[in-house]
């Protein structure tokens, strides 16, 4: 049930001379679809993070599920081991003995430790994310092939150069993740930048980001990134797309533009943005547009630079009509 307060135009309504002030009814209702766009967007980033957190645990239960099986392998063996070996124990040292039974409660404690770690929702590793380049590949290509405008373009990897960062840059940005306010928030996205510096790639790759690479982008100036493959390769060298695992943390949803904005505001890690592709023209479905602006190069530690190609259907069909005539 929902109450209506009463309200009432007044006398003045029969007034002849009575007028309605439409431009602030205007503003009344722009306030209002304002605020109901703020809110759906503040949902809309709720379900990302939902979906990112399904997956990656996901992953995560997949990968300790192997290691559980390869585990109670080894403990087959060890406990086969074992049994062969108990007729004629008489005959070991009491040294071996020993250690094969502190070997064997060791593989016990493994497994159990194990079973309880996947139960649990522990913080994704940077590890986990960083192995996975095939998984990284497969997603890239499915992330363009989605997209309507490039329905008759196939797209493929062709190499990836790892990033190869040092032990002391992984701590430095492991601990600027952990004193965020919501540090499990992570997740894989493509780098919205270096179209005009592509050396730089190089050199992100080698030693991480830093505040060289930050964009004077219309939102603030900062580091892009986007989760959808198509926005980043058009804000990127042609045929170089970086990809990274971005802590996006405590999310804002902004949609004011603002170049001189260089951090978020107070109690948010990062902003969630419309895009600088936002247009109907190039993007009908705003949110393949949007983009995460994170203030800091610490929040953001870079996978892989992957080296793909991309050819046009037609391009196969002639291909094969000009098998067809030999």
């Amino acid at each position: 049930m929902s109450y209506f307060p009463p309200f009432s135009m007044g006398n003045d309504v029969s007034d002849p001379g009575f007028n309605v002030d439409q431009k602030q009814i205007e503003l009344q209702l722009e306030l209002w679809r304002d605020k109901s766009l703020y809110a759906y967007q503040a949902q809309a980033v709720c379900m990302t993070r939902l979906l990112h957190e399904i997956k990656t645990l996901r992953t995560q239960v997949t990968s300790q599920k192997e290691q559980i099986r390869a585990l109670t392998r080894d403990l087959e063996k060890a406990c086969k081991a074992n049994s062969e070996m108990g007729a004629f124990c008489f005959f070991l040292p009491i040294g071996k003995k020993m250690f094969l039974d502190y070997k064997l409660k060791k593989n016990f404690e493994l497994v159990d430790m194990n079973c309880i770690n996947t139960a649990g929702a522990s913080p994704v590793q940077w590890d986990s994310a960083a192995e996975g380049f095939k998984q990284i590949e497969q997603q890239f290509m499915k992330s363009m092939e989605q997209e309507s405008r490039l329905k008759n373009i196939q797209f493929v990897v062709t190499s990836v150069l790892k990033a190869n960062l040092s032990d002391d840059t992984r701590e430095m940005v492991e601990g600027c993740m952990n004193s965020m306010q919501e540090p499990m928030y992570r997740t894989i996205m493509y780098y919205c930048g270096g179209l005009n510096c592509a050396e730089r790639l190089q050199n992100i790759i080698e030693k991480g980001f830093s505040k060289e690479d930050f964009s004077d982008g219309i939102y603030g100036q900062g580091l892009y990134f986007s989760p959808n493959a198509a926005t980043a390769c058009m804000l990127s060298v042609p045929g170089l797309i970086l990809v990274a695992n971005v802590c996006i943390g405590n999310a804002e949803t902004v949609m004011t533009k603002n170049r001189e904005r260089d951090s978020p505001s107070k109690g948010f890690d990062s902003i969630l943005v419309p895009g600088r592709l936002c247009d109907e023209a190039l993007f009908p479905n705003s949110r393949i547009a949007q983009e995460y602006v994170i203030f800091s190069p610490l929040q953001a530690l870079p996978v892989g630079l992957l080296m793909y190609r991309s050819t046009t259907s037609s391009d196969h069909s002639r291909e094969g009509t000009h098998h067809a005539s030999h």
